[in-house]
């Protein structure tokens, strides 16, 4: 059995907000289900100090105040998780840089952010999805609240390789949060058959409409029917909309608790890049955020 000290950790950034602090509360919740450690991490930025053989004071330092940031979080979270190995990091350098060098050791980051927060990590969280070599959670509140049954995990899918490393971590989330998982495929379907440059205008095939769905949904299928049988206690429902992809899953984020995308980074400079649907997630999504590398 895996235990807590050996297992990879779970790793969430916090720079004093109350965006980071929901973070780690949304982090260790999910590190107790895995099994694995919670390390809290707070980044210093290094100062420029053109004084020679001096050292910035301590004020513009920025430790102590890192060690107060952390003190806090670790106190919050120790009195709802008093079983999990919670651990604190502090690393002098660029926000970014120093999430993006924990995740290479790490299972899952996790970065909060919000509306107008413009601290420490809510100006950095898409350089922070950018750079990271895990799946990283943009966790911010959830608008849609809980009416007794869990709020679902939607997953959106299409037929690339992003999405195919997508729905695995959708369904061990969603296991991890005891939550349903909704498999959504929003597919354009007039731009599809010829009739997005019509305006709605002209005859609609609808013989080659019908067989284009049906191609998109046997796909569908074809990808997301393995993973389930390996998770056979799983509440899967589809969902198939035509609908843009960023408009359709913003929509289902209002009524969900985490939507799962998938980056489309491909080859050495494509890896450091999100895919449009991502990254407009990241940015207007309801709820919070992964993406899948």
């Amino acid at each position: 059995m895996t235990t807590q000290a050996s297992a990879q950790p779970v790793v969430v950034g916090v720079d004093g907000s109350d965006a980071a602090l929901g973070a780690a509360g949304w982090a260790a919740n999910v590190a107790v289900d895995y099994g694995a450690p919670l390390i809290l991490l707070h980044a210093v930025p290094r100062l420029s100090w053109h004084f020679v053989d001096t050292e910035p004071p301590a004020e513009l330092d920025g430790s102590a105040a890192g060690d107060q940031v952390l003190a806090a979080a670790e106190t919050a979270l120790r009195s709802e998780f008093p079983d999990l190995d919670i651990r604190t990091t502090k690393i002098k350098g660029a926000v970014a840089t120093a999430l993006a060098d924990a995740s290479q050791s790490a299972r899952l980051l996790v970065v909060g952010t919000g509306a107008g927060d413009h601290r420490a990590l809510g100006g950095h969280v898409v350089r922070i999805a950018h750079q990271a070599q895990c799946p990283v959670v943009v966790w911010r509140a959830p608008v849609a609240k809980r009416t007794g049954k869990p709020l679902p995990v939607v997953v959106g899918v299409d037929d690339s390789d992003a999405a195919a490393r997508a729905v695995p971590a959708a369904f061990e989330i969603a296991k991890a949060l005891h939550a349903p998982l909704t498999v959504a495929h929003m597919w354009e379907l007039d731009a599809a058959v010829g009739m997005g440059d019509l305006g709605g205008e002209g005859n609609m095939d609808w013989s080659l409409l019908e067989v284009l769905e049906t191609q998109q949904r046997g796909r569908v299928q074809e990808l997301v029917e393995p993973v389930a049988r390996s998770f056979p206690n799983a509440h899967v429902t589809d969902v198939f909309r035509d609908i843009s992809p960023t408009k359709g899953l913003i929509d289902l984020s209002q009524e969900a608790q985490l939507v799962v995308v998938g980056s489309h980074g491909r080859g050495s400079l494509a890896a450091t890049l999100l895919g449009s649907v991502s990254q407009n997630l990241i940015h207007h999504a309801e709820c919070p955020v992964l993406v899948v590398r």
